[in-house]
Formats: structure tokens, sequence, C-alpha cells
């Protein structure tokens, strides 16, 4: 058996795609919940459904925002950048977690305020 030759190993290293850590970054922390947001709100009535609708879009989006937080940590470590680099992308998950966190609880106490109002709605329609 014969080991690759340069030009072999030149080629596969091509053929691989690498994402960089920003591409990440921004991708999973503003590109796709906006576009969970903007894809699951309500743009009528608010109802029951629509409310559920969008505070789940809130949830899902910014747990892919941590997500992606975590993964351009662990792309920073895996592809041997300087200390200090690793330590300011651990700085900005950390960041990107609490921020994202906040949003969560808020949209739990967004849910409990709209679907309070559509209760109240229902009630002065009877």
């Amino acid at each position: 058996m014969t080991a690759p030759s340069a030009l072999d190993q030149a080629q596969m290293a091509k053929r691989t795609r690498r994402f960089s850590r920003g591409t990440v970054l921004i991708v999973g922390v503003l590109v796709v919940p906006f576009a969970l947001s903007v894809a699951l709100n309500n743009y009528g009535a608010l109802t029951i459904d629509g409310a559920l609708r969008m505070a789940f879009a809130t949830v899902a989006g910014q747990t892919i925002a941590i997500l992606s937080a975590i993964a351009a940590v662990i792309l920073t470590i895996k592809r041997r950048y300087a200390w200090p680099a690793v330590l300011a992308f651990v700085i900005i998950a950390a960041a990107i977690t609490s921020w994202a966190l906040g949003s969560v609880a808020s949209a739990g106490e967004l849910l409990l305020t709209r679907l309070d109002l559509i209760a109240e709605v229902n009630e002065l329609n009877r």
C-alpha cells in the first residue's frame, strides 16, 4: 500500500468545507432567530395558537443561538487558535447565553401576558 501523494492530499483538503466562526455566530445568533420570528409571527388577531407559536419561535431561536455560540467555541478550540482567541470566544458565548436565557424568560412572561389579554377579551365578548 502506498502513501497518498501530496497532490492527492491537497485535493482532499480543498474538498472539505470550513465554516468560519464568525459565520456560525452571525447565522446562529442573528439570522435564524430573526427568520423564525418572522415566519412564525401572528399577523392577524391574537389567538391562543398565535401566542404559543410566537413564544415557541422565540425559545427555538434562542436555543439555536446558544448552540451556535457553543459551536463557535468548539471550532475555535478544534482549529487550535491562540488562548486569547479561545478566551474571547468563551466570553462571547457566555454573553450570548445569558442574553438568550433572558430572552427565553421574557418570552415566557410575554406569553402569560398575551394569554391573560386573550382571556380578558373573551370575557368581555360574552
